[in-house]
């Protein structure tokens, strides 16, 4: 991966300008970019490619699924999710099974930005992920959705074996409201980590409020 240049804001700049004009040689300059090593200048990069109309999204899906790097597939993923362009929502579903990591990462926040509701089983299966990073971001995921088909993966994640990854599902699972989720948190009152116990405590009385009836 090549290093940022030094001037890359003017590259960067320069490089918009010509894009915005339909110039191919300023949307390559642009794309270039997602190889950087350098994270703001790389991000700018993303922001600019996503701001463009038309965005190039063919290319950008072919970074994503085929680039040698996982930090610029990461960086096409994030460009994709910002377009917000139908098609490109679509094709990232299958970020969530790049060999890397933070690429997986990247399409559950992709997943949550762009509210793509078919994404949502995939999210559930990274909950059996190996890496532990993406199955919190995916705990955190399933709450934010709001959508009750989470409950079921989510109430196996209390049992996870990290401890930030239980606690995530706790703590969605009382974003959701399911009560079948309750007996699942009552165990999880007991667990080791007074993080996981607090956020089993707190999202079964937001479970348990919510169904109580109200007092006319």
């Amino acid at each position: 991966m090549p290093r940022a240049p030094v001037d890359w804001k003017r590259i960067l700049r320069r490089a918009a300008g010509r894009a915005r004009l339909g110039d191919r040689g300023g949307i390559d300059a642009l794309l270039a970019a997602l190889r950087w090593r350098y994270d703001t200048a790389r991000n700018a990069a993303v922001a600019a490619l996503a701001a463009l109309r038309p965005p190039p999204v063919r290319d950008l899906l072919r970074i994503a699924r085929s680039a040698e790097t996982a930090v610029e597939r990461r960086a096409a993923v994030d460009a994709l999710a910002r377009t917000g362009v139908p098609r490109a929502v679509l094709a990232l579903r299958s970020a969530f099974r790049d060999p890397n990591m933070v690429v997986r990462r990247a399409a559950i926040s992709a997943a949550v930005r762009t509210k793509d509701p078919g994404s949502l089983p995939s999210i559930a299966r990274l909950l059996e992920d190996p890496s532990g990073g993406v199955r919190v971001l995916a705990a955190h995921a399933l709450g934010a959705f709001g959508d009750r088909r989470g409950v079921r993966a989510l109430v196996w994640a209390t049992r996870d074996p990290k401890w930030y990854v239980r606690q995530a599902a706790c703590g969605s699972l009382g974003a959701l409201g399911d009560p079948r989720a309750l007996p699942a948190l009552r165990r999880a009152l007991t667990d080791r980590r007074p993080a996981v116990a607090a956020a089993a405590k707190g999202a079964a009385q937001r479970i348990v409020a919510t169904r109580a009836p109200r007092k006319s």
